[in-house]
Order: C-alpha cells, then structure tokens, then sequence
C-alpha cells in the first residue's frame, strides 16, 4: 500500500492484453471458435497474468544486496520469518489484484456459471494457489543469486509458459506440434479450470493439481535457496 505505483504497473499489461485480445478477436471468436462471450474467455489469462506479475522477490533481493538481510540475521527473529512474511505479502498482492481485474469483468458484463460469488471465489483460491507458487521462484532466486538483475528477470519465466496455453482459442481447435506442446505445460490445466467456472475449459481437479504440484515444487527450491542462504552467515 505504500508503494501504490507498483500495483498500478502490475495491472496496467493485463489489462491491455485483454483489450487488445477481445478488440482484435472478440467477433472472430464468436463465428470460428463458437465462444459467445470471448470476454468471460479472456478473463481468467489477465488474472494470471497478473498473479505472476508479483514481486516480493524484487524486495527481498534488494535487503540482501543492501546488507539489510544480514542486519536482520543477527536478531532473535525466526530466518524463516523473513521469507514467509514475504510469501504472505505477496498472497495479498496477488488478491488484490484479482479483485481488481474481478470487478472489472463484472462492470463489462463478465458473468460466472451458476453463483456468481461461488464462481468468484473458487477462481480466486486458484489464482492464489498459482500466484503464491510463482512468487516463490523469484524469492528463491533472489536468496540463491542476491542478484537485483536475475531476480528482475525471472518474469520471463512466465512469458513461454502463457503462450504455450490456449490462452488465445480452445484446446481441441489446435494442431500438430504446438498442441502437444500446450499439452505438456501444466499451466494450461490452470487455465483450463479457471475458465470452467465462466462456462469454458474444464478439468477443475486438474488444474488445481497442477498448481499445488507448481507452488510444492516452487516452495522446495525457495526452501533450498534459503538454507543455501543461511549457511552462507
């Protein structure tokens, strides 16, 4: 909250790909793809844009390259502290954001199946699920390199895993070697569940298993990182 410039910046590219995508796209969609609202289709792909756009990482590294981390070292405080309070700092970044891009979907006429709040609130402990577990690869990043410059550039991470999705028309239109490759990426199933719940996609179980198996593995290499860190003094 203090540092409100970075939270606008995070929603500012979610919001324009899902502009440019449902300008460019939006009628196309409705005849070739059979998708009557490719707004409610979009959606759940700026959420988790934007849940990866996080970075606690970014703070952490920097406490470290300053000599703040280590000031902290010396205290009575748990170590582990000063890596979970960051996680949970970033939970909220990430629900804030989501509500944002929410309301947003309910003022253009974005509407879930069934109950809207039901619907709402299953997509947001996905994105949660999925959101905390990518902050956790810049964080263990940031205490395995103290690296301001690859710890920054671990969003990249983010940009091959979103496109090889069927971020842009359904799975089952793709073809040849770029629908295997969509197949093989397990955000995909994260996409998928999240747009089941405004009527596309499906595999709900999938995907959440998906992202709890993506945060366990970002939690354990976070966890490395930080006894690599600690042992470091």
């Amino acid at each position: 909250l203090r540092e409100p410039e970075l939270f606008i910046f995070a929603l500012i590219i979610p919001v324009f790909f899902f502009v440019v995508q449902v300008g460019a796209l939006g009628d196309i969609a409705q005849e070739a793809f059979h998708i009557s609202s490719y707004s409610a289709f979009q959606l759940p792909i700026s959420i988790l844009f934007a849940a990866a756009s996080t970075n606690g990482g970014n703070a952490l590294v920097l406490d470290i390259a300053n000599g703040y981390w280590d000031k902290l070292s010396v205290t009575p405080v748990r170590r582990s502290a000063l890596v979970v309070g960051t996680l949970f700092g970033e939970m909220f970044a990430v629900l804030g954001y989501s509500l944002v891009l929410l309301v947003f979907g309910f003022i253009i006429g974005v509407r879930f199946v069934g109950n809207d709040l039901v619907g709402a609130l299953e997509l947001l402990g996905l994105t949660l699920l999925f959101g905390v577990g990518f902050a956790a690869v810049s964080i263990a990043v940031a205490l395995a390199t103290g690296s301001v410059r690859a710890t920054q550039s671990t969003f990249i991470i983010f940009f091959p895993l979103l496109f090889l999705t069927p971020s842009a028309l359904p799975r089952e239109l793709m073809t040849g070697w770029f629908k295997t490759a969509v197949s093989l990426n397990p955000m995909t199933y994260v996409v998928e569940a999240a747009r089941s719940f405004l009527g596309y996609g499906g595999g709900v179980l999938k995907g959440f298993l998906a992202a709890a198996l993506f945060s366990a593995l970002t939690f354990g290499l976070t966890a490395l990182a930080f006894r690599r860190r600690v042992r470091m003094g």
